[in-house]
């Protein structure tokens, strides 16, 4: 009996995770057919709905597990897959097939990913609120997803050399992106018929909204809520019925599960040769993981992760995993098979120093 209620929440885990991730990529055809219908340019669809639709599954499950009250699982949910997407994901992908990188990329997309990530490690330990996410903290996590998609709209439109960092970082300071907002506000309707155009989205390429696509968004979007619900439930088994730190389960098993989606983009991306594509999308799934995946829910809800050694260790291999990220691609500008193997090395160390740490000491 007690093998089968093991089984059976293995299941239940396992089912959420597909229900997430099918979820997730029906949401995201479906949202971007009725965008198109509706006369949204791609270059919008693609910084909005195609860039967070991949990261659907952290951001819900995260959620999910913040308003159950497991935010340590939340957190490990989100830092562990971004360990993954750069270490696990990048270093599959590299030993397929070696992947050169966009220099604007790197030097712009990967110090933000790092600048966040040291945002968010101030925000837990920041002493005010030791080892809790609270309310402007929270604004200051969203504050820079938007900031972010803005200029990269503003950079395509404005500023097509503005590639370094420290553009962004001007842009951030300055609140820059609150003028961006507000000229696409008050863009000229001929003005947004030309950019339509421009991008290849104009009239003639404009397809109805379609009564299957409306139902597929509501299903999916059922599908993402649900499987948020059998992960957590699932999760929350392991963690009292093995003993297992809520951290252990967010960073291995739930942060690889959700990092799937990520990980067939850059499969798919590698067979096609579009290296470049897949660097991208790790990148962004991490800026928008962070952000938007622990901005959002803790607007509303303090997340309270702690400071323990697990917690500590956790965001050390998380930075460190970004910094040797960047070291790796910015001293050639490509991924080798060599570096690759390295990566899926660091991936593995991290796994098992995070899962003993948080395990034995946490």
């Amino acid at each position: 009996m007690q093998l089968f209620v093991v089984a059976l929440h293995l299941v239940v885990f396992v089912l959420g995770l597909v229900l997430l991730i099918y979820g997730s990529e029906y949401f995201v055809e479906s949202a971007s057919r009725i965008a198109k219908g509706m006369g949204v340019s791609e270059l919008f669809i693609g910084l909005t709905i195609v860039a967070i639709g991949t990261s659907l599954p952290e951001i819900v499950s995260s959620t999910a597990a913040v308003l159950a009250g497991k935010s340590s699982l939340a957190l490990s949910n989100v830092l562990g897959s971004y360990i993954a997407n750069i270490s696990l994901i990048v270093g599959f992908s590299a030993v397929i097939a070696p992947i050169a990188a966009n220099a604007i990329v790197i030097e712009r997309d990967a110090k933000i990913m790092i600048l966040i990530s040291f945002v968010l490690g101030i925000s837990i330990f920041d002493p005010l609120t030791p080892g809790v996410i609270v309310l402007w903290e929270a604004v200051i996590l969203l504050v820079l997803f938007v900031a972010y998609i803005s200029f990269l709209y503003y950079g395509r439109e404005e500023c097509e050399t503005c590639y370094q960092f420290f553009f962004f970082v001007e842009y951030l300071i300055r609140l820059r992106f609150m003028t961006t907002l507000r000229g696409l506000r008050g863009r000229p309707k001929a003005r947004q018929k030309e950019d339509e155009e421009q991008e290849g989205t104009g009239q003639e390429e404009r397809v109805g909204v379609t009564a299957r696509d409306a139902l597929v968004v509501l299903v999916a979007a059922a599908f993402i809520a649900v499987g948020a619900q059998l992960v957590v439930v699932g999760a929350d088994f392991m963690t009292l019925a093995w003993g297992i730190q809520e951290g252990v389960v967010g960073v291995t098993m739930l942060a690889i599960g959700t990092s799937l989606p990520e990980l067939t983009v850059s499969l798919n991306s590698v067979k096609k040769g579009f290296g470049r594509l897949l660097i991208g999308n790790v990148i962004g799934s991490n800026i928008v993981n962070v952000t938007l995946g622990l901005g959002l829910i803790t607007l509303f809800v303090p997340a309270s992760v702690g400071v323990s050694l697990g917690t500590v260790t956790l965001l050390g291999f998380t930075l460190g995993m970004g910094i040797l990220f960047f070291a790796i691609i910015r001293k050639k500008w490509r991924v080798t098979r060599a570096s690759g193997t390295f990566l899926l090395l660091m991936f593995v160390m991290a796994q098992i120093a995070i899962v003993s740490v948080t395990q034995i000491l946490g």
